[in-house]
């Protein structure tokens, strides 16, 4: 190979004399850096590193930067652009140098004295209101980090972004949820409904030796109701409430098949309507044991949903709707009622209104309440506002003696009663201050009356409560919203 001619002396000038850089003598002699290396190599010039470049190319003086920041307690931002350098130059020539960086807490004293907000403010929010950095620097109109700084230079310990300081956070969920599937009940459970099926299939009636339990209703859709109605206990009550929420344990929601069979079912979507899952796979099995056909079945979409525009009001019985409302509305429970409304494509339930008497005395007699508001989980959103309107054109042309509708949004459970703001109803306040009692023996959320005196026995309702292992649990007023008919 030929070497390169290359004038030594010239380079020995430019790189000593005139301090350029390898980089630089490269461009003047039109060569690459590697030949200018090899030849300062041969003159046994030793390379200056890239720092000492800098060094000599900015020509400032260390003492000039210490000084400043120091001295003067100008910050590694404000030292920058004093110099008209970056950030990173400032903080390499001050470690170099050997003089270093303050500490968070003395960078912090100059801009602590700019604000009136006390670290206990600050702690407070933090701890005893659980708010986030973020939140409490927003509350106080700062930058986003200033909350997060504050805690680091008071050296008070921040929290780790797990469980409810997570966002993506929903309750325990997963714990709750293998608890109850690894639980006894569900054994005793799974036991009862293969003892009830002879050990056999229930979709070919067939032996088979790995057998298993499909939940009808899904398993995910009453766990989301159990924990909405349970929300208000606190841990570890709403755990041992949840678990032993009997809706989990239904023989009646249970299905015995074989390992293989239940692999298939759980192949298909879990947002669609449940029987259309098992039709889905088992369309002779599905049609007969259940009141759809196929011409219900073929309303379904491929995600297993159904559209409710073209659903019909009509009456129906508890028996109809039980069912919906024992495994989806988070009550689960039918109280006294003076009639209830469905909305129905075919045999297809899209939508359940269930209406009682009020009991308030300063309503007439013309006004009802509406007890239960459900909307099955399989029917395409929003739907709502639409089944509450056709309600009342039913109400209208078939009950004219009732001139006014009541209802209440339970804030415990995280209603705010949205759904009748934007069905046109009117808040009307909010109902008296409630509770409830929690069973301690049997693991159960009870209804305040669970304790009424008993006619013949002289005791208080606290005293009943005590002997029965209650626990009191303050409930907040609902919201109170009214509808006029007319």
């Amino acid at each position: 190979m030929k070497k390169i001619n290359i004038d030594l002396e010239k380079l020995k000038l430019e790189y000593l004399e005139n301090k350029k850089n390898t980089l630089e003598c490269a461009s003047i002699f039109g060569v690459t850096e590697s030949v200018i290396r090899r030849r300062l190599k041969e003159l046994d010039i030793k390379t200056r590193s890239s720092s000492e470049s800098v060094k000599i190319k900015t020509n400032i003086d260390n003492t000039i930067i210490i000084d400043l920041y120091w001295k003067q307690g100008l910050s590694i931002s404000e030292v920058a652009k004093k110099l008209n350098k970056s950030d990173n130059f400032v903080k390499t020539r001050l470690r170099e140098s050997g003089a270093g960086l303050r500490s968070v807490s003395e960078g912090a004293k100059k801009w602590r004295k700019t604000d009136h907000i006390s670290d206990e403010q600050i702690i407070d929010l933090y701890e005893n209101k659980k708010w986030s950095t973020y939140k409490i620097s927003r509350y106080f109109n700062k930058s986003p980090d200033f909350a997060r700084q504050r805690l680091i230079t008071i050296g008070h310990k921040r929290r780790t972004n797990e469980r409810e300081y997570n966002g993506s956070w929903k309750g325990d969920i997963t714990d709750i949820k293998d608890l109850i599937r690894t639980g006894q009940k569900t054994v005793h459970w799974r036991n009862m409904i293969f003892k009830r099926a002879n050990y056999k299939s229930e979709i070919t009636n067939s032996l088979s030796n790995r057998l298993e339990c499909h939940h009808i209703t899904p398993f995910a859709i009453i766990l989301k109701s159990s924990l909405t109605k349970h929300k208000i206990l606190e841990n570890p009550f709403k755990n041992l409430a949840i678990f032993n929420d009997e809706r989990f344990y239904d023989l009646e929601n249970g299905l015995c098949m074989s390992e293989d069979e239940h692999h298939l079912l759980e192949q298909t979507p879990k947002e669609g309507h449940p029987w259309w899952r098992i039709w889905r796979c088992f369309s002779e099995f599905a049609i007969n044991k259940n009141i759809f056909n196929n011409e219900d079945f073929i309303l379904f979409n491929n995600q297993g949903q159904i559209d409710p525009k073209n659903s019909i009001i009509t009456e129906s019985s508890k028996k109809e709707v039980s069912q919906i409302i024992r495994y989806e509305h988070y009550i689960g429970t039918i109280v006294f009622r003076n009639f209830i409304l469905i909305s129905k494509i075919n045999n297809i339930i899209t939508g359940i209104a269930i209406f009682g008497p009020s009991l308030n005395p300063r309503y007439p007699s013309s006004t009802i309440e509406l007890t239960r508001l459900c909307i099955p989980y399989y029917v395409i959103r929003p739907f709502g506002v639409d089944f509450l309107h056709l309600c009342y054109k039913h109400i209208k042309d078939h009950h004219p003696e009732i001139r006014q509708l009541i209802s209440f949004a339970d804030p415990s459970v995280g209603h705010n009663g949205g759904i009748y703001r934007m069905a046109g109803w009117q808040k009307d306040g909010h109902g008296e201050e409630n509770y409830a009692y929690f069973d301690t023996i049997n693991n159960k959320l009870k209804h305040k009356t669970s304790c009424r005196r008993i006619r013949g026995i002289d005791k208080t309702e606290k005293q009943l409560a005590e002997e029965k292992g209650f626990i009191k649990i303050p409930l907040p007023p609902k919201y109170r919203y009214i509808y006029n008919l007319y």
